[in-house]
């Protein structure tokens, strides 16, 4: 599976920037679509193929989250939901079950198509040298990644340092595989002194942000969230601010000034309870995540598009398909090459599909099929940087079953911490 150069005949290519169904076949030379090339040919036999995707917000640490103890009664706002539950998952992460973690939930990105993944990754027991171990799990599996720590004062001053720190030496190591932002958790758990530090690393490293922003209303107690944010310094271009469920009428106008994304989550919302976002105060820079409710992207895509629906004057189908489609200009400017077209120049990160046989498939009607059509259950193959990464729907770079094994019993360990408090 490490072919560098191929060629892949009788494909039905489909291309989502902007919608387009074609007939053809693809040369791969070193990682990229060429218009002419030579080296093995395999006949796809009228699979479908289209770019990988990427999963713009997810936090992988939450991968080994089903199953754990919960509280006794549902928690009844968003900050005691985080309290009770997401800050008990992470407080009790070790290095080890954030390796599996991030095996786990990259494994499970690869099997839905997705080549690119932007994590948001926290583990304040076990802060230093945890982005390497997340680092190293996803490149097992080839994916290429963004990076960064979720730095919060919630365990005091030490521990946002600590996790300040912990961006560092990888903000050293960036290239087309890997991207690091300087994360931070969000305006209502960190000091202006702690945000003003994070906004001052990555000015100094050239790279932005990545903040949970007005994700509930929780995080406007304090005041506008996006506003402090932005007399901190902290509006860089290339940030990403996710969710945005309670932005304020001028954040808007804000976020398109300063060059940086939103990231959309919707089935997170709904689980969390948190509201229904308002699209139309969302910059025109916004693309899908799911906040670690898994990876599957085209699920992500339904379910943005349904929830859309029953709010009058949120964007259509079209305008949240270009949102899916986004994801891979936002991981294209973080990692420094083209992706999301399966153009020559274009990186060689693809998708094949199984068809499912029903109506002709045209560019008019292909952002519909991708919500009541397509699905990750049709993955059979994924390729990255012109390698095969899932091959038959298992991944070329580690065995699944040991994986398994392993995952269980760090499992088991993870909810004993939880429990344990």
């Amino acid at each position: 599976m490490s072919l560098r150069s191929m060629i892949l005949k009788n494909a039905r290519i489909l291309e989502l920037d902007p919608p387009a169904v074609r007939e053809g076949e693809l040369h791969i030379e070193e990682g990229l679509v060429v218009s002419q090339g030579s080296g093995p040919e395999l006949d796809l036999g009228g699979a479908w193929v289209m770019p990988g995707l990427v999963n713009a917000h997810t936090h992988l640490y939450s991968a080994l989250a089903c199953g754990m103890p919960l509280p006794a009664h549902p928690p009844e706002t968003f900050t005691r939901m985080l309290e009770q539950v997401w800050w008990r998952l992470d407080q009790a992460h070790d290095q080890d079950s954030v390796e599996v973690s991030a095996l786990v939930g990259g494994l499970a990105a690869l099997r839905a198509g997705v080549t690119t993944v932007i994590d948001h990754h926290a583990s304040p027991r076990a802060i230093t040298g945890s982005l390497e171990r997340v680092d190293g799990a996803l490149a097992t599996l080839g994916l290429r990644r963004v990076l960064c720590y979720e730095v919060s004062d919630r365990h005091g001053r030490a521990g946002a340092l600590e996790g300040i720190r912990a961006h560092e030496r990888l903000l050293g190591e960036r290239g087309p595989s890997r991207g690091v932002l300087v994360g931070m958790h969000a305006a209502f758990t960190l000091s202006d002194e702690s945000i003003r530090d994070c906004v001052s690393l990555a000015r100094s490293a050239g790279v932005g942000v990545h903040i949970h922003l007005a994700e509930s209303i929780d995080d406007l107690q304090a005041g506008p969230p996006l506003a402090r944010l932005q007399s901190l310094g902290a509006l860089l271009p290339g940030s990403i601010f996710a969710h945005g469920v309670h932005l304020e009428a001028g954040d808007r106008a804000r976020l398109e000034e300063s060059g940086a994304w939103l990231s959309h989550q919707a089935r997170s919302n709904m689980n969390n309870g948190v509201g229904q976002a308002d699209h139309g105060r969302y910059p025109s820079r916004t693309a899908l995540g799911t906040d670690g409710i898994g990876s599957d992207m085209l699920a992500e895509l339904q379910t943005a598009v349904f929830r859309a629906n029953e709010r009058p004057g949120s964007w259509g189908l079209s305008r949240l398909v270009q949102a899916l489609a986004d994801g891979a200009r936002l991981a294209s400017a973080q990692l420094g090459l083209p992706l999301g077209r399966l153009q020559p120049g274009q990186a060689a990160d693809l998708v094949v599909l199984d068809p499912c046989p029903g109506p002709p498939l045209t560019e008019d009607n292909l952002a519909a099929a991708l919500v009541f059509r397509l699905s990750s259950q049709q993955v059979r193959h994924v390729m990255v940087d012109g390698q095969w990464r899932l091959w038959d729907r298992q991944p070329t770079g580690l065995d699944p079953a040991e994986l398994d094994r392993w995952a269980q019993q760090t499992s088991l360990n993870l909810w004993s911490r939880m429990a344990a408090g």
